[in-house]
């Protein structure tokens, strides 16, 4: 019940001020480790991707400054895809999962999708995510910089991969 609660008022929080407010920039704290089974149905286990620089995206489909970020998302994955990087979005914030995985498909979002609510929510708990989208990226199971967007974020991965 508690979760049910919690899930609600994060949802609602979120639709309220649509956009996100966070600290930007350069951290240094531990990545927490995750495991969770992604849209496919394969288990992934964060601490498995630790030779690669991630980004850790939480997003909703209802929410504009999460859609406005998918081209550049999608630029980088293609820029980096035969480098050691991952993209791992937490997408489990929708009222029902029924179209998001017709959504990543149709928006061509070729990486790691876990859209399981409970999963995402646990996750987002685990990383203090009250507001979306949010974004982690994390190098040697270290978080790096939170919070970038576009090119800060391109320019982030490009930086950590060469």
């Amino acid at each position: 019940m508690k979760k049910i609660v919690l899930s609600i008022m994060i949802i609602i929080v979120v639709m309220i001020v649509g956009f996100s407010i966070g600290v930007q920039g350069a951290t240094s704290s531990d990545a927490i480790d995750f495991s969770a089974m992604d849209m496919n149905g394969k288990r992934i286990t964060l601490s498995d991707y630790k030779d690669k620089v991630i980004i850790l995206d939480f997003w909703a489909t209802w929410c504009p400054p999460c859609r406005a970020e998918i081209p550049n998302l999608k630029s980088i994955k293609e820029k980096f895809r035969n480098k050691k990087f991952e993209i791992i979005s937490i997408a489990g914030f929708e009222r029902n999962n029924s179209g998001i995985v017709n959504f990543i498909r149709d928006n061509q979002m070729d990486w790691i999708h876990i859209i399981d609510k409970t999963t995402a929510f646990e996750i987002a708990q685990k990383y203090n995510v009250t507001l979306i989208p949010t974004v982690y990226v994390i190098k040697n199971g270290k978080i790096i910089a939170s919070e970038l967007r576009g090119k800060e974020l391109e320019n982030s991965i490009t930086r950590l991969l060469n």
